[in-house]
């Protein structure tokens, strides 16, 4: 990174900043930290893994390696995407390099681009004819085409080149119970588990085909082995939960489904289950509240609201039936049942004119999709009669704590939220194990590196976007000894500098203001208090409006009760701006006033202006994870997955490991 800045005068140092070269380049180790990288895999340390495989690449741009295995540990992490790239990157640098092929394919297809998927196992198995790992693959994508008998020929092919390949008996059995060759599925899938007798997958599968075949008790027997094998697998307790609902133990199914729910707590799927056999029950309340967990957790699930809706009417709730229908038509416009129930409620709140109304779009929608000759009335009575969508959804779960592993960090349940403004902070020392995760924050620009460098005060001050940790007593005993070090040499704007930097920390936001106001006066050249002051003020802020709108005004005046309450309106944060600007114009290269800008600009739903900030500040630092990170979110809001898929691979890339949650939920 190449960038001039303009100076900085803190105690008494006239900070002269010239462009740094970084030469550490040219002594970096490549194989060792391609062996480090490998280490950290081999114990599922994907991030780490990553970290190691940066610095290898940093090195040697052209180490097929590098890439290829960084690829395996973001395709561990569920960044299909990013593993797509690498393994790209790895075939532009060796054209012949197998496995690189094999697993592009295998994560094309966890992309659903089967087409691209089945041209790299064909091309891996130009290159390798004999390799049975490859058919397997690319017979795991023909079934996921449907092409049952091209996958059952690929796990031919796997089986006769490795007879104990268990995972190809395994799937050949599934492609042929998908052809309704049951006896061969049965026989093939016995075949893998003799195999691999302690293969939970394997004993999973074969109690799923039992259900479909209706043999209930083999196929209860077999989810009871497989959660011996693994009590903590989700999918087997809701699968067996199926079995069992359908033999017509619905408590032992209700008590699989809870233990679902604990396991995990944001499966929608079994919270929709749950609820539909309580309402079934007349369960109502029950039901109730596992509907509305489901909607929090899926917003769009348009099921989900109607057959509320239903349980709301049967609890005489008209006006959130009525909330709840409408919901379903503001998510599918042409959704009759809703219409129909929605004229029932209206018809039962008095309002005539909107039942009529709905009844007449209802029967507008059926005319449109139905025969002319059909009793349209009759139909809109069939409607009106099918109370729930009833049919227990068997097979769109999304399980992920069977997978949950050490270093899979996209299962870890987080709040998606954009990464905080930048502040510059004096990094007090820690200790060795703390400092090890604040380290991975810290950023500096030319010039506070060159001043960390040269100061004789032993201060070393970083750009983060974390709390530095310090307790009061030690920051106003450190101050203490800066200002009067300060102040003998002369240096006033160095030493309100400083106080206003651990003011910051400290949250005291008033006075840290105050101090950067003095330092500002005394130097109004020092960009940094800008900054600063920019940040506490936005902060101060958002805080006085928060504390304005989630606090209740108390009076002891009983005319002051009934006053009438004006809307709160959310700071405009113009003064934060204005500071942020004349860094700028001060320091046009610094690039943690643009990414703060941008949050500022996102909090003023300025997107698309937060966006080109953003970009300016990934533009001065290709490596920010936060402006990445925080662009991503606001492009998918605006609905643009694809280009914020690139930039949570990016920010995963570079650290922020939160990304992969958020790949796991809107990329795949």
């Amino acid at each position: 990174m190449k960038i001039h800045y303009t100076t900085l005068r803190i105690y008494g140092l006239l900070l002269l900043l010239a462009t740094i070269s970084v030469s550490a380049k040219a002594q970096v180790n490549y194989d060792h930290f391609v062996r480090l990288g490998q280490m950290e895999l081999e114990k599922s340390n994907f991030v780490e893994a990553i970290n190691n495989f940066n610095t290898a690449v940093y090195a040697k741009k052209d180490g097929f390696a590098a890439y290829f295995l960084r690829g395996i540990a973001k395709f561990s992490l569920g960044d299909f995407q990013g593993a797509i790239n690498d393994f790209s990157k790895t075939i532009s640098l060796h054209p012949l390099y197998v496995r690189a092929y094999h697993y592009r394919g295998i994560a094309r297809d966890r992309m659903y681009d089967y087409a691209h998927a089945i041209s790299d196992f064909d091309k891996a198995l130009e290159l390798d004819p004999f390799n049975p790992e490859v058919y397997l693959a690319r017979g795991d994508t023909k079934l996921h085409l449907n092409d049952f008998h091209g996958a059952i020929a690929d796990y031919t092919s796997a089986i006769d080149l490795d007879a104990d390949e268990a995972a190809a008996w395994l799937n050949r059995g599934v492609a042929e119970h998908l052809l309704k060759e049951n006896e061969k599925a049965l026989e093939d899938i016995n075949k893998a588990v003799m195999l691999d007798y302690f293969n939970v997958e394997a004993w999973a599968k074969r109690g799923m085909i039992q259900y479909e075949l209706d043999s209930l008790d083999q196929s209860i027997a077999d989810f009871n082995h497989a959660l011996t094998l693994d009590d903590k697998n989700p999918l087997i307790y809701f699968q067996r939960g199926l079995a069992l609902l359908k033999s017509g133990d619905t408590l032992a199914a209700l008590k699989d489904y809870d233990k679902v729910i604990e396991m995990e707590p944001d499966n929608a799927l079994t919270y929709y289950n749950r609820a539909l056999i309580k309402s079934m029950q007349k369960r109502y309340e029950e039901a109730l509240k596992d509907y509305t967990i489901v909607t929090q957790i899926n917003p769009l699930n348009v099921y989900t609201y109607f057959n509320r809706g239903i349980v709301n009417l049967e609890l005489n709730k008209t006006d959130d039936a009525e909330a709840d229908f409408s919901k379903c038509i503001d998510i599918y416009p042409e959704f009759v049942g809703a219409y129909v129930n929605r004229s029932v409620v209206r018809q039962e709140k008095g309002d005539r004119r909107g039942a009529r109304k709905d009844h007449d779009r209802a029967m507008e929608i059926i005319a449109s999709k139905n025969d002319d000759s059909l009793d349209h009335e009759s139909l809109y009575k069939r409607y009106q009669d099918s109370v729930y969508f009833n049919k227990i959804i068997e097979l769109e779960a999304d399980f992920v704590s069977g997978n949950i592993k050490k270093g899979r960090v996209q299962f870890e349940r987080i709040a998606i939220e954009p990464k905080p403004n930048f502040l510059l902070v004096y990094a007090f020392k820690l200790p060795d194990s703390v400092y090890t995760i604040y380290k991975k924050n810290e950023y500096y620009d030319e010039s506070i590196a060159k001043f960390n460098a040269s100061n004789k005060l032993g201060i070393k001050l970083v750009f983060t976007t974390r709390d530095w940790p310090v307790s009061k007593e030690k920051a106003l005993k450190e101050l203490q000894r800066i200002d009067s070090a300060i102040l003998i040499g002369g240096d006033t704007a160095g030493a309100y500098f400083m106080k206003g930097v651990v003011n910051s920390m400290l949250q005291n936001y008033s006075i840290a203001i105050n101090a950067y106001d003095q330092t500002l006066k005394h130097d109004p050249n020092i960009s940094y208090a800008y900054f600063n002051r920019g940040t506490m003020q936005f902060e101060l802020d958002e805080f006085i409006f928060n504390e304005k709108q989630y606090t209740s005004a108390i009076t002891i005046s009983m005319s002051g009760q009934n006053a009438p309450k004006k809307d709160l309106k959310p700071p405009d944060h113009i003064s934060t701006l204005n500071d942020y600007n004349r860094v700028i114009k001060q320091n046009a290269n610094l690039p943690f006033v643009y990414y703060n800008r941008a949050n500022v600009k996102l909090s003023l739903k300025e997107y698309q202006r937060a966006i080109d900030d953003y970009s300016m500040a990934i533009k001065l630092e290709p490596k920010l994870a936060e402006a990445y990170y925080n662009r991503a979110l606001t492009l998918l809001f605006l609905g643009e997955a694809k280009l914020a898929c690139k930039d949570l691979s990016m920010a995963g890339e570079l650290g922020i490991t939160e990304a992969y949650n958020v790949i796991k939920r809107y990329c795949n």
